[in-house]
């Protein structure tokens, strides 16, 4: 599924980007983005990261799912813990998400588990809207702007996304995170 996504995300990008009229330039300048990073997702030699995709979209007046591999669902979705609805970006991501909103055609939010291994690195987030935050495992440090925030088991965070935020797992074992997104990512 991976390859799948990369795919159709890239290929997605270049169709609506060229829709616009835009330069690779230009979008990646309203997107807050390298040409080169928009160049080499457009050929499906990086994966982006969800977040970027929630940015693209946004400036160019769409919604993310158009870069996601299609799937009907009707119009209530139960999610079975064994089924395999989980997306992982990259193949050597430290992030695997688990969909758990159905996609419908105008969603109001999206529904996600995010589980997170330690990492060196910070997950950065960029996204325009409103998130929620539950912490199901693990313990993670939330920085947004310059207040940083600890959370662990149980403990939960609402914020709006508009400014920048990192994400860094403090605990040993891996963090699960349940996320609702609005608006809608997929």
């Amino acid at each position: 599924m991976v390859e799948e996504v990369i795919e159709t995300a890239g290929r997605q990008l270049r169709l609506l980007r060229q829709a616009r009229g835009l330069t690779l330039a230009e979008l990646a300048g309203r997107a807050g983005l390298t040409d080169g990073y928009l160049s080499s997702v457009e050929r499906g030699a990086t994966a982006p990261s969800l977040s970027s995709l929630a940015t693209i979209a946004a400036v160019l007046g769409s919604d993310m799912s158009v870069f996601f591999p299609t799937s009907t669902r009707g119009r209530v979705h139960v999610h079975r813990a064994a089924r395999g609805d989980h997306l992982r970006v990259a193949a050597g991501s430290n992030e695997t998400y688990t969909i758990l909103s159905a996609r419908s055609v105008a969603p109001n939010f999206t529904g996600l588990i995010e589980d997170l291994v330690p990492s060196d690195a910070d997950t950065t987030y960029s996204f325009f809207g409103e998130r929620f935050l539950v912490m199901l495992d693990g313990e993670i440090e939330l920085r947004i702007d310059t207040t940083t925030y600890q959370l662990g088991r149980n403990q939960m965070i609402h914020y709006s996304a508009h400014p920048n935020h990192r994400l860094r797992v403090v605990s040993e074992q891996a963090a699960r995170i349940l996320w609702v997104v609005t608006p809608a990512l997929l």
